[in-house]
């Protein structure tokens, strides 16, 4: 996992010099570079934490969404947990989010 890691890095490393061109920035395009590294960190964050991790992250899911499950459409549920378990899964390794509006 740290080499992967890594590549995204160098690969944000590459996106930050767009910042610093000095021809006209396409901050849309930006953004879906940064989806992209973003989506890449979740799926290599899943596919590597703890067994115990996810588990205690599911059940803390669980537990916060056991009052709502009633209210909400099977596919409103489906995405906020996967929100809450990527966001917990950030937090767990210390890693931030890749977007720009998450940048300050």
């Amino acid at each position: 996992m740290p080499a992967r890691l890594r590549e995204i890095a160098n690969a944000l490393e590459t996106h930050t010099t767009l910042l610093d061109s000095p021809r006209t920035l396409d901050l849309e395009d930006l953004e879906r570079r940064l989806t992209i590294l973003d989506d890449k960190i979740h799926a290599l964050l899943i596919s590597n934490a703890p067994e115990e991790m996810l588990l205690k992250i599911r059940r803390d899911v669980d537990s916060q969404l056991a009052l709502y499950r009633r209210k909400m459409k099977a596919e409103q549920l489906a995405m906020v947990e996967k929100q809450y378990v990527q966001k917990r899964l950030l937090e767990e390794f210390g890693l931030p989010r890749l977007s720009l509006y998450y940048f300050s």
